[in-house]
């Protein structure tokens, strides 16, 4: 018997459906306006150093900078208040604009917050990334 997965579900982007969701969400094309530009320059850090090299042959220590920061976005609001929504759609937005192939929205389940043990919701979250990222994690070890 196979162990259960840490995602509630897997879902290539882009997809109609959060296209459809991200027209209910109020306020949502403001909000992903806001962020756009960051999220872009998290993402595609590569055409950053690129631009860097055409314009300033590379001499802006700022997309080094940007090269290292970790594209997380925290989302906080009471629950019910439309986050896990919102960055279902956006992830689907910038997937669309960027033309990716390949990409997946891999949706954790609640079972990643485990039974209370110590340690053991680490772990799970552990299992989920390496789900994601069989190999490269892996290496690191």
């Amino acid at each position: 018997m196979s162990e259960p997965s840490p995602f509630e579900n897997e879902t290539a982007l882009p997809d109609e459906l959060l296209f459809a969701r991200e027209k209910t969400l109020l306020g949502f094309k403001p909000r992903f306006d806001k962020i756009h530009d960051q999220l872009r320059l998290l993402l595609n850090s590569g055409e950053l150093q690129a631009w860097n090299n055409k314009h300033h042959k590379g001499k802006l220590a700022v997309t080094e900078l940007v090269a290292e920061q970790y594209p997380l976005v925290i989302f906080h609001g009471d629950i019910g208040t439309g986050k896990t929504a919102m960055a279902e759609c956006i992830a689907n937005r910038l997937v669309a604009e960027s033309r990716s192939e390949d990409s997946i929205l891999f949706k954790l389940s609640n079972r990643v917050r485990g039974g209370g043990l110590v340690g053991e919701m680490g772990t799970l979250l552990a299992d989920a990334f390496y789900k994601v990222f069989p190999v490269s994690v892996h290496e690191t070890d």
